[in-house]
């Protein structure tokens, strides 16, 4: 994720390692997250140990990520941390699990990335409690006002930069942005376009399968669902350029014949 601060702020903080907080508490990125509690969906993907992607927990047993994440790679090679806030200090109730296969979507093309979704089967059960938790998945709630929306994970926090090692999210506030800029690959039925309208917070490498979040009252309780994944953007250099994600609303038959029903279906 991308916040736009000066070049001397970003170095200070890679080399010294210490946050740099602007006003507002907000660091380079976005907000950073101070309890596991506040994201237990999201899931830290990592591959021989280095955080590859971001995923989402489906089910006890599934992980919902972008396919270009896992497609044509080893399973033994990559491991699920469930329950964590930093990449490099173990949280108390951390889950590091091992996988045990991929399920890439059957239309996933390399080149154009249409249908980045995957799911990764677990070779255990999550153990769920306040710091795991799965989340609903469903279409954009388009009729709120203002959309309530957000992204979560462990990206780079400018272009080409490596993971952050503390989660962090930031708000997108536009979830029908103009995808003019993805002419040739952007589709409405399986894809959402969004960014922010200020142009200050945006999804970056290793952001890749985390969740684009939204809070929602259309069921008449208010609640967060997940409406898409991150799929891919110009890189995040101008935030100002949206990011294309993967419409989940969109694959739910492929979801459930896949994976199984979520714990409250």
């Amino acid at each position: 994720m991308l916040h736009h601060s000066l070049v001397f702020t970003i170095c200070v903080t890679l080399v010294s390692g210490v946050p740099y907080y602007g006003e507002s508490g907000r660091i380079i990125g976005g907000t950073r997250v101070n309890h596991t509690e506040q994201f237990p969906y999201v899931v830290s993907i990592s591959r021989m140990d280095q955080h590859v992607c971001n995923g989402v927990i489906y089910n006890d047993r599934w992980i919902i990520t972008a396919a270009k994440c896992v497609h044509g790679k080893n399973q033994s090679e990559f491991k699920v941390v469930v329950g964590a806030l930093s990449l490099i200090i173990p949280e108390p109730a951390e889950q590091k699990i091992t996988v045990s296969d991929f399920v890439v979507h059957n239309q996933f093309d390399p080149v154009s990335l249409k249908h980045d979704i995957a799911l990764v089967r677990l070779s255990r059960l999550i153990l769920f409690g306040a710091t795991a938790q799965p989340i609903r998945y469903s279409e954009i709630d388009e009729l709120a006002q203002p959309w309530d929306a957000y992204i979560v994970g462990w990206g780079a926090t400018f272009q080409g930069g490596i993971p952050t090692t503390r989660l962090l999210w930031g708000p997108i506030d536009d979830l029908a942005a103009d995808c003019g800029v993805y002419v040739d690959e952007f589709q409405q039925d399986s894809m959402i376009c969004a960014g922010s309208t200020e142009g200050t917070v945006s999804p970056c490498q290793y952001d890749e399968g985390g969740p684009l979040t939204q809070r929602t009252n259309s069921s008449g309780t208010p609640e967060e669902i997940v409406v898409g994944i991150m799929s891919r953007n110009n890189g995040c250099g101008d935030p100002s350029v949206p990011t294309i994600y993967t419409r989940l609303g969109s694959y739910s038959t492929w979801l459930l014949l896949t994976a199984g029903p979520q714990p409250w279906e």
